[in-house]
């Protein structure tokens, strides 16, 4: 069963009709990349409507390259912060022996950040087993140390907070503040149900993971 959360009421309708869009299997691409740069607007305003976050302190934006063009984008128009610096990752999932989900991290665009970085964003179109954010969230702190970390994203899974903070130590774990509009309780096998409606970069129109790690997002080329 699916929980909407952290949704004002002026925003139901439109919200809750994006979330459906994303979906259903009858969505086309062009129709998936338009709802989830849409809801990552959304996303955006929700963001600074709870935590009312002062984006005049150095910040940054990681997400992974299949989200950077549409809901990464989108969540930057919502915060109305298109100039604020991104970590963009390129990351292959595997399964090791022991059933536990890695993502490790292929390829990376950064820009530059202070390293006093204030503000962390972890932008993600699902939050499942939270291997990906897990990864990507490693990868920063060994050079960032941000007061506040947003954990962003439409969808997530029931557990996955809980799972996320248990993987930190407390001193970490203790600045994430999670942001979604809906949480799911129910898988088929890996996929969340409804979930995102499958694989993310298939349904944007990437291909398989082979082929949507060889895509380089428009918000990249803008930045070379």
């Amino acid at each position: 069963m699916r929980k909407l959360i952290n949704i004002s009421n002026g925003r139901f309708t439109a919200i809750k009709e994006l979330l459906n869009t994303i979906a259903s299997d009858a969505t086309s691409v062009s129709d998936y990349q338009s709802s989830f740069f849409k809801i990552g607007v959304e996303l955006g305003l929700a963001m600074q409507s709870k935590f009312a976050v002062d984006l005049s302190n150095s910040s940054l934006l990681a997400c992974a390259s299949e989200d950077a063009d549409w809901l990464a984008s989108g969540f930057l128009e919502g915060i109305k912060k298109s100039d604020l610096p991104v970590a963009v990752f390129w990351s292959i999932r595997k399964k090791l022996s022991n059933g536990i989900d890695i993502s490790p991290i292929v390829r990376e665009y950064r820009d530059e950040v202070a390293a006093d970085c204030q503000n962390l964003f972890i932008v993600k179109s699902i939050i499942s087993s939270s291997c990906v954010v897990k990864t990507q969230l490693t990868r920063l702190m060994t050079e960032l140390s941000p007061k506040r970390i947003f954990i962003i994203a439409p969808v997530m899974f029931k557990d996955a907070e809980d799972n996320l903070r248990r993987e930190f130590p407390h001193e970490i774990a203790s600045r994430f503040q999670f942001l979604t509009f809906a949480i799911d309780d129910e898988r088929q096998g890996m996929a969340v149900v409804p979930g995102v409606g499958g694989m993310v970069y298939g349904r944007l129109g990437l291909g398989d993971e082979e082929s949507k790690n060889a895509y380089i997002p428009e918000i990249v080329k803008k930045r070379l």
